[in-house]
């Protein structure tokens, strides 16, 4: 009774461990896969024990609340449910949704780094302030993490006094700069404390986890670089799980778990794609999933100027474009991806004598590796009863973009730096979240639906005074703006434009916080959300 009572109140199908979709998948059964896997090189992870149960009531109950949590779908990987014979009336409500898992799910495969950095987190407390956790609301639990993360990132470089040799490796030189290999715990606390993250408190002794360090001359290190050495002939069971001998860089960091600074990007990307080209796969692969790499990066490639490809096990993985890897890459799985989508676009081409050259249904180059909108859909006026879809691409800006779409623009998960080129008129949702835009210039003048703009430098809101949004502006809670957070202050942002939710009433309120301003709580009308941005693709691991 208590399950169902569970699932009605959160409109998931399949919550519980015991009772997994057709797929096999259900929520508690996901998470407890994960940190089954984690258990593998992290402690204190034992079913049954403190940070296992917090994470099957405290982190559900947070994941499940209706109404409270931004669109599910998105933060889980959600579907709607389709119902069998025999089960519960209940479940033939339109909105009862099935959790979907695996890693081809982008929820929570993409979220779970934030969740194993809180991990970290139990794993720093005392056994006795650990048992304490499993009554801790989520939102507690998160506040103390980013406290933790505060603490961590004021640190000071710590007399180090290790030795080569017996603490240490030498395995690479850079100019004045040294790679070494961390071998004891003392070598792993002072690296933790120096660099102000929790690496500490990894387990030296456990052989899947590999400490890489840049020392300047004097010993004191900027960058550290986690990676897994995996024999995996018994270890096909792990989320991402790949099935043969595999070398992962999961994590490249520079102090406080931010990027590594400029002054290191270049000798730490010398050093990746050194590592990288060491990587063997097999030659005669016809496709991306029989290539099976020896070696990937996984995360916190953006750092370092890499872009992103899906690996054959449905991961991401982090490449530089001179690579005998890459260049195999290309052959099998990039041209003719880009080939395929064009071929398929110019069958529903059609010349319209009153508006030009328009597409039928969707124009859709998502996941094809572009790095700018091919010229050939430049000659596109309009896109009639279907979407334009950008998302996962490499494209810096939306020139050669057809100027009219009757659906929605997706163009999330790019480099953008421009939204000038873009269409003119949305009649769907449009959507840039996950970019590098510092302002709105070449925003449609017209958007029927709702404006993502999640996730971007914003600088200033410029562009947006002669837009209009029907629908809803979506803006992050705690916006990547440093010292600019008052840029998204609701009155900014309603301003800012010609016109945002048409029939509105200003005074609708919901209670939604803004952001952590001291002293003072701000709330936003319905007609302008916040919420945090979505973790992924940056960062995905924290150490």
């Amino acid at each position: 009774m208590i399950s169902f009572k569970l699932y009605y109140e959160a409109n998931i199908a399949n919550v519980e461990i015991d009772s997994p979709n057709e797929d096999g998948y259900s929520l508690k059964g996901e998470l407890d896969d994960y940190i089954a896997a984690e258990r593998r090189r992290k402690p204190n992870l034992e079913r049954g024990g403190p940070i296992h149960k917090w994470f099957m009531t405290q982190f559900v109950k947070w994941a499940t609340q209706p109404g409270k949590n931004y669109e599910l779908e998105d933060k889980l990987g959600l579907e709607p449910h389709e119902y069998k014979e025999g089960e519960p009336e209940w479940m033939k409500k339109p909105d009862v949704m099935d959790f979907i898992g695996g890693t081809e799910a982008d929820g929570l495969y993409s979220h779970w780094p934030k969740y194993s950095h809180t991990i970290d987190y139990f794993n720093s407390l005392s056994d006795r302030e650990r048992e304490k956790i499993v009554k801790k609301p989520y939102e507690q639990v998160e506040k103390e993490v980013e406290e933790w993360d505060i603490k961590l990132g004021k640190a000071k470089v710590k007399d180090r006094g290790l030795k080569e040799e017996k603490d240490y490796d030498i395995i690479g030189k850079d100019g004045d700069y040294t790679w070494v290999k961390l071998k004891t715990k003392a070598a792993y606390e002072c690296e933790g404390e120096s660099m102000g993250h929790c690496v500490g408190g990894y387990d030296p002794d456990n052989p899947e986890n590999i400490i890489i360090s840049l020392w300047d001359k004097k010993g004191r290190p900027h960058v550290t670089i986690e990676m897994r050495d995996y024999n995996v002939e018994d270890y096909d069971d792990r989320p991402g799980g790949v099935g043969y001998d595999l070398e992962e860089i999961v994590q490249i960091k520079g102090k406080a778990n931010e990027p590594p600074a400029d002054k290191y990007k270049d000798i730490t990307a010398r050093f990746v794609k050194k590592w990288l080209d060491g990587a063997e796969f097999n030659d005669e692969a016809k496709s991306i999933k029989d290539l099976d790499p020896s070696r990937v990066v996984r995360d916190d490639g953006a750092g370092i100027g890499m872009f992103r490809h899906e690996g054959g096990d449905g991961a991401w993985h982090w490449h530089f474009k001179d690579t005998k890897l890459w260049d195999k890459i290309n052959e099998i799985d990039v041209i003719p991806v880009q080939s395929q989508r064009l071929q398929e676009i110019r069958k529903r081409m059609f010349d319209d004598p009153s508006a030009g050259l328009l597409v039928d249904g969707n124009v859709n180059l998502s996941h094809g590796y572009f790095d700018e909108i091919p010229e050939e859909i430049a000659n596109i006026r309009g896109i009639t009863d279907g979407s334009l879809y950008l998302n996962n691409n490499r494209l810096t800006s939306l020139k050669n973009s057809p100027m009219d779409v009757e659906g929605s623009v997706h163009a999330a998960f790019n480099e953008l730096e421009t939204l000038e080129g873009g269409p003119e008129i949305v009649e769907g949702d449009f959507k840039v979240d996950n970019n590098n835009l510092k302002n709105l210039k070449g925003l449609p003048k017209y958007i029927s639906g709702d404006l993502h703009i999640n996730d971007n430098p914003l600088e200033s809101l410029e562009g947006a005074q002669d837009t209009i949004v029907d629908g809803t502006v979506f803006v992050q809670k705690e916006p990547r703006l440093n010292d600019k957070s008052w840029l998204l202050h609701k009155d900014n942002v309603v301003d800012a434009f010609k016109r945002i939710g048409k029939g509105l009433p200003t005074g609708d309120l919901f209670g939604d916080k803004w952001g952590r301003t001291p002293g003072e709580v701000q709330y936003v009308p319905r007609y302008v959300r916040t919420y945090p941005a979505p973790e992924h693709p940056r960062p995905r691991y924290r150490f």
